[in-house]
């Protein structure tokens, strides 16, 4: 019985027995993890490796275009998922709203601590009007057709981010506020 092949398994042996009296047997994978399971389980299919084979099917089921990194998409691939979310549809070029492969092409892979920007903002998202920018070269923080401002100068004066400047501000102009309607 010991050297039966089951799909990726090969059976070594016999583990031990469950209390309800089926045996449980030592097998080896064809990628060298060895691993105990239930004998019924892998006479049926059920069980057909140690779990390499789910990921690699999986792997393949969600690769599409080629770029799907461990367990994650790409920062190319986010960034154009995120473009695609965080925008109206008339906003992004019909060539690249459903064509990663096309974006891929036209804008290449994504440099480290970069951003995809737009070089115009009233024009849509497309290869003529996009560029990687570079996250920290940025003191007005262009978002997607928006344009805020990262620090304020109150902020810049207090050493604080424009976040905590405003949240902190608040607080106290409703303490001003209470004291001088308490007089």
């Amino acid at each position: 019985m010991t050297g039966m092949r089951f799909g990726r398994l090969i059976r070594i042996c016999l583990a031990h027995k469950s209390r309800s009296g089926h045996a449980h047997w030592l097998f080896q994978c064809d990628c060298g993890t060895e691993l105990v399971a239930a004998g019924g389980n892998v006479r049926s299919g059920r069980t057909a490796s140690c779990g390499c084979l789910h990921r690699e099917i999986c792997a393949a089921r969600l690769t599409q275009h080629g770029h799907r990194a461990q367990h994650r998409h790409d920062a190319t691939y986010r960034a154009w998922q995120r473009m695609k979310t965080e925008n109206e549809a008339g906003v992004i070029s019909p060539a690249w709203s459903d064509d990663y492969a096309r974006f891929l092409a036209d804008m290449g892979e994504r440099p480290a601590d970069t951003m995809l920007s737009r070089t115009d903002i009233s024009k849509p998202f497309g290869p003529a009007n996009c560029r990687w920018m570079p996250v920290a070269s940025r003191s007005a923080r262009a978002t997607h057709g928006r344009t805020t401002r990262r620090d304020t100068p109150r902020a810049q004066l207090s050493g604080l981010s424009a976040s905590t400047s405003q949240s902190k501000s608040a607080p106290l102009a409703a303490a001003t506020m209470r004291a001088s309607m308490s007089r």
